[in-house]
């Protein structure tokens, strides 16, 4: 009988450690379904972010190649645009370079045209002048004249009286 509570005993101490052992694999078991539990929620929280995620990128991805777009239009018109401003550029050096002429034939036109005025009032003054000198040639001769005249009056008494000078009017 020692042999029989012998081996019940020991099969007693082996039940106990085994419910001992099950009572910490249901543990176990317990502790790694929470946790597999929180993984899988996790795991959903992640998936729906990787699809937002994926989104996100897909529109900065349209975006992105909406802006190249944009950057390669406007890289474009930019080089119109200096094309066009190298050509104005040109253009207006030109047009600077005929007003500077302009101004300078302008100049020269309006020193020639003070000139000619002073020239015309010169010869103007000399007109003048000559209008004088002749006016005075004709009073002197009447003058000089006006002996003979008298000379020839008194001697022609009866003869048609000579007309009176010009320049007398004058």
């Amino acid at each position: 009988m020692k042999v029989i509570e012998k081996r019940a005993l020991k099969d007693e101490e082996k039940m106990e450690l085994q419910e001992i052992q099950l009572k910490e694999a249901k543990h176990i078991a317990e502790e790694a379904d929470r946790k597999y539990e929180e993984v899988a929620r996790k795991l959903v929280i992640i998936e729906g972010d990787l699809d937002r995620t994926e989104e996100r990128a897909a529109l900065a991805e349209s975006r992105c190649r909406e802006m190249d777009e944009q950057s390669r239009l406007m890289d474009q018109n930019l080089k119109c645009l200096s094309a066009a401003e190298e050509k104005h550029s040109q253009k207006e050096d030109k047009c600077e370079e005929e007003i500077k002429i302009l101004t300078d034939k302008l100049k020269e036109a309006e020193t020639r045209a003070e000139i000619a005025e002073k020239w015309v009032a010169k010869l103007e003054k000399t007109i003048d002048l000559e209008d004088k000198l002749k006016c005075t040639k004709e009073e002197h001769l009447c003058t000089q004249r006006m002996p003979d005249q008298t000379l020839l009056e008194r001697n022609e008494m009866s003869s048609a009286p000579i007309p009176p000078c010009l320049c007398s009017s004058l």
